[in-house]
């Protein structure tokens, strides 16, 4: 966790070069922010600028503060204008001119440092998450049974596992299957849900392999399949950045089981690599516009004498005399990719302005 905060702060800002559109400043925007335990860079952000996820645009590097890309609570963040153009810094010193003392010595791998994003809401779905076709499920390495005496194990069992190939892996993950994702547009199926059981580690080879349990949300069955895990999966970066190009998409997904969708929630876009979708891609959330009955209409409609028998025909077949319109779509949130799989994406609602959906769209950031 602390390699994986100092990645995350570092490569949010020595990137903010590549950015090129203008970032607005928020209306009623702070003049400095003293930062707070539990605060995050997208928290912070959203008091300064209209667009949060445009941060890195106007931070500035005072070459006077030591370590800049690691901002601690209890640290200033003040706005400031430089060549008539607002940056943010990092500093020691209030706006009426009062200098903060803090300490002058700070371990940088400390994971007192703030991060990008509430970490806490995806770290269970960097390396448990998993969205495999049917042939990669049926083949993985399964569970043949366990020294529980039980059909059922769970954490500090051992479990004996068929079909592993890479004898150097040392620590596995769990899964059962789950849900498949499709296309609401084409039907396309797009991948299997892999639900995370367990994980553990192997404790002897052989055919079948011995792994005992670390952890478990559920017991495992025989018949669960299993995956080698390691360390790398846990240092993803996430440097904010709009996609190049985008055609759009939508959410097909939503992790909890929860029918209306709000900040924080994780879920599944129906894009991935395949669309050129990358970690820390930024999307706007559009609620889908709802089709209604043009009351109007319909009584000019029934008024108007001029009714082509055409259009007459056309309504007693279709048995459907009503006309309707489509609202338009409506802005509703935003969202940041933080997982990518070939055809899919995982993504986290860092802002909701009302109620979010499965199949409510996804665009290129507002």
């Amino acid at each position: 966790m602390k390699k994986l905060t100092i990645v995350v702060l570092s490569s949010l800002f020595s990137l903010a070069s590549w950015f090129s559109s203008a970032a607005e400043l928020a209306p009623n925007h702070p003049e400095f922010h003293v930062v707070q335990p539990g605060d995050t860079l997208w928290d912070i952000s959203e008091k300064f600028l209209k667009s949060p996820w445009l941060w890195p645009e106007i931070w500035h590097v005072n070459d006077q503060v030591e370590n800049p890309h690691l901002i601690f609570p209890g640290d200033i963040i003040s706005l400031v204008y430089i060549d008539g153009k607002p940056r943010i810094i990092k500093t020691n010193r209030l706006p009426n001119g009062v200098v903060k003392l803090s300490p002058k010595t700070r371990t940088l791998d400390g994971d007192a440092a703030i991060t990008t994003l509430p970490l806490d809401a995806i770290l269970p779905f960097i390396s448990s998450a998993q969205v495999v076709t049917e042939d990669q499920y049926n083949n993985a390495p399964y569970v043949v049974g366990n020294d529980s005496q039980r059909l059922l194990a769970a954490q500090n069992n051992k479990v004996y596992v068929r079909g592993i190939v890479d004898k150097t892996a040392q620590k596995y993950t769990f899964f059962r299957k789950g849900d498949s994702y499709l296309d609401p547009v084409t039907g396309e199926f797009l991948g299997l849900e892999a639900i995370h059981i367990a994980e553990g580690h192997k404790t002897q080879s052989g055919d079948p392999t011995v792994v005992l349990l670390d952890k478990s949300k559920q017991e495992l069955l025989a018949g669960d399949r299993a995956w080698s895990s390691d360390d790398h999966q846990l240092r993803p970066v996430y440097f904010p950045h709009a996609p190049e190009s985008f055609d759009g998409g939508q959410i097909i997904s939503v992790f909890a089981g929860v029918s209306q969708i709000g900040q924080y929630d994780v879920v599944v876009i129906n894009r991935g690599s395949r669309e050129n979708m990358e970690v820390g891609h930024v999307l706007s959330i559009f609620q889908r516009g709802k089709t209604i009955v043009d009351q109007v209409a319909n009584e000019r409609r029934k008024n108007n004498n001029e009714q082509s028998t055409f259009s007459k025909l056309k309504a007693s077949f279709s048995g459907d005399n009503d006309e309707t319109v489509t609202l338009p779509d409506e802005l509703a949130g935003n969202l940041m990719i933080f997982r990518t799989f070939e055809k899919v994406s995982l993504g986290l609602v860092l802002q909701a302005e009302r109620p979010i959906h499965i199949l409510d769209k996804v665009k290129t950031p507002y």
